[in-house]
């Protein structure tokens, strides 16, 4: 489905040129949670603002379904790290925003929105405004707006980070929810080794800048998975430790 061929990115910048990503292949199948790690400044964001169409490769080609990647597409939604919610308007407006920039009816989404909103634990906060929100729900929104037009792709760059472990954890047990339930194709960037192997069927480790694919881990535990006492507690342990060593290597 995207597909990343010889993919290279640098900036040019005041001090010179700075060579983000160098030679990425990848692939991603439709319905996969793909997870992107790597040390800071290896590329991750970079790496999804390209599949996006935010940015153009140097050099290399992205397609989606054999297209050309040139500008962002309808079909592709993006969460960035902070939820950057619209003050004025409440959770539910917020959720319909794209639905109203892509000129699409809203009565045909009202129901979805609602849907959503209740099913990452807003219900009764639909009328809410952000200040109003704690920043955990405030991130529910953005997971459910990025959802709410029903995308074939789903670019999550590190939508967690500013939370607390315990909220961070709750977000990402709701959001396997979710992808078990919709099979959305998925590319979620992350610092955490946990949040990783929690979430993703596969993982891929980019080495430190320039940004290359070192490796690329299969987590084949069953769904649902935890970090509490279950059947498949050695599996999770075995994986985290995995990439906790590649991520090591120089």
């Amino acid at each position: 489905m995207i597909n990343l061929d010889r993919v290279s990115r640098t900036f040019q910048t005041r001090t010179g040129d700075l060579e983000a990503l160098r030679d990425i292949d990848l692939e991603v199948e439709e319905h996969q949670f793909l997870a992107v790690v790597g040390r800071s400044g290896c590329g991750k964001s970079t790496l999804l603002r390209l599949v996006a169409g935010l940015l153009t490769p140097t050099a290399g080609t992205i397609t989606i379904d054999g297209t050309p990647v040139r500008q962002p597409r309808p079909e592709v939604a993006l969460m960035n790290q902070r939820p950057a919610l619209l003050p004025w308007r409440t959770a539910f407006g917020n959720v319909m925003l794209p639905v109203e920039i892509l000129r699409r009816p809203r009565a045909a989404y009202r129901a979805r929105a609602a849907e959503l909103l209740d099913s990452v634990g807003l219900a009764g906060f639909h009328q809410r405004r952000p200040h109003e929100l704690s920043g955990g729900m405030q991130q529910r929104v953005a997971l459910c707006r990025a959802l709410i037009q029903q995308p074939r792709i789903l670019l999550m760059d590190e939508p967690f980070s500013a939370l607390d472990a315990l909220t961070r954890e709750e977000l990402a047990t709701q959001l396997q929810a979710i992808h078990m339930a919709q099979s959305v194709t998925t590319v979620f960037v992350t610092h955490s080794i946990q949040e990783a192997v929690l979430l993703a069927d596969r993982v891929v480790v980019l080495s430190p800048r320039p940004g290359r694919v070192r490796q690329v881990l299969e987590v084949d535990i069953p769904r649902p998975r935890s970090f509490g006492h279950n059947a498949h507690l050695t599996d999770v342990a075995s994986c985290v430790a995995e990439l906790h060593d590649l991520l090591l290597r120089d």
